[in-house]
């Protein structure tokens, strides 16, 4: 069973890269794709990345590509976020999907 923050393997658009599983584990449970955030060694200074080390490499979580990938997509599950970490991916998400009332 896959969980939000969990870091797996993926193939996304062609490429084997490390991505933090961001669907909510209810829709992980029950659809056939996943929302996930890849996890890029190309650092920008930017507000919403978020620096984090897998695998021995520094890199960042990119909540700006998120994406739906299919579940057979995953590879190898290679860790989960420290859960202070997940919180501030979390409260990234929070502000980027929180409209307002007039819509914008």
């Amino acid at each position: 069973m896959v969980k939000r923050g969990e870091v797996y393997l993926c193939e996304s658009h062609g490429v084997e890269k490390p991505c933090v599983i961001v669907s909510p584990d209810e829709m992980a449970d029950t659809m056939p794709y996943l929302l996930i955030a890849p996890i890029t060694t190309a650092e920008r200074s930017l507000p919403f990345r978020l620096g984090v080390k897998m695998r021995g490499k520094q890199g960042q979580i990119a909540p700006d590509m998120i994406h739906t990938i299919p579940k057979s997509d995953l590879s190898a599950k290679i860790g989960n976020l420290p859960e202070g970490l997940l919180n501030d991916l979390n409260r990234i998400l929070r502000e980027m999907f929180c409209y307002s009332s007039t819509g914008k």
